[in-house]
């Protein structure tokens, strides 16, 4: 048995609930527009519900604005800190002009007080043992300056430690009078006897006399030249009654690690 359907057509309505939403969402919005156009109040509230946002655009838009500022800022620290990084390095420098200065006016004045009267060469100490080899000493001058081998050596007014050895045009190699094998004549000032002085390494000099020649610790051992220098300073005397000698042990006059200046008589003056 077949079974028929009939359709029923409906009749669409050109104003359905779509359009009615459409028009009563319209309607508010002009409401709402015309309150706040009208009155204070109610544009008063929107301003306040809307013034966070607005701050914070102020807020933003400040600090964009600001930002060509802090470059401009950074850059001119930088210039200055260059500036200053400059004055700095001035002043250290300058300081370091002003040491070298002082310690040459220094060295200066110590040269004065302690030079000899007579024809005598100033010289710097460039080095000394452990630097070279042991009782010699490495000065600044050479035979371009008036020095020649076997000079005199002082350490002060009168004081003689040593002569110069070796040499080349700028500098030149004292033997101290301790050097090991040196050997130089003088004689005991208390007494006027005379003696060999022999060197004995590491700052030591020595000799062997009879046992009933006069020394005693503290005499003063001069070297005649043309003028008279103090040479060594007795320092222990010890007797050996067997085999009849005195062994005398000795020292330089200064310590030589204490000085930086020497003065050279050379061998032509007179």
């Amino acid at each position: 048995m077949k079974m028929i359907f009939q359709i029923k057509h409906t009749k669409q309505n050109l104003f359905g609930r779509n359009f009615f939403k459409i028009f009563i969402i319209f309607l508010i919005i002009l409401v709402f527009v015309l309150i706040f156009n009208i009155f204070g109040p109610a544009r008063s509230l929107a301003s306040e519900i809307f013034s966070p946002f607005f701050k914070t655009g102020n807020f933003f838009y400040e600090r964009m604005s600001q930002i060509p500022k802090i470059f401009a800022d950074k850059n001119k620290l930088i210039e200055e800190n260059k500036k200053l990084l400059a004055e700095v390095e001035n002043s250290r420098l300058d300081i370091i002009d002003y040491e070298s200065i002082k310690y040459e006016n220094q060295k200066l004045r110590r040269e004065l007080e302690i030079r000899p009267e007579g024809n005598f060469i100033a010289a710097s100490i460039i080095a000394k043992s452990p630097q070279i080899p042991p009782d010699s000493l490495f000065l600044d001058k050479g035979f371009k300056d008036g020095l020649n081998n076997g000079d005199l050596v002082l350490a002060g007014e009168r004081i003689l430690i040593g002569k110069i050895a070796k040499m080349s045009k700028n500098r030149a190699m004292v033997a101290l009078n301790s050097f090991a094998n040196a050997v130089s004549y003088g004689y005991v000032a208390r007494t006027n006897e005379p003696l060999e002085i022999n060197g004995g390494g590491g700052g030591r000099l020595e000799t062997k006399v009879a046992i009933d020649f006069d020394i005693i610790a503290g005499d003063k051992i001069m070297v005649a030249d043309s003028f008279t220098y103090l040479a060594a300073i007795v320092g222990v005397v010890e007797e050996d009654q067997s085999s009849g000698f005195k062994n005398i042990f000795m020292s330089l006059p200064v310590d030589v690690s204490k000085i930086s200046i020497v003065f050279i008589e050379p061998l032509t003056s007179e």
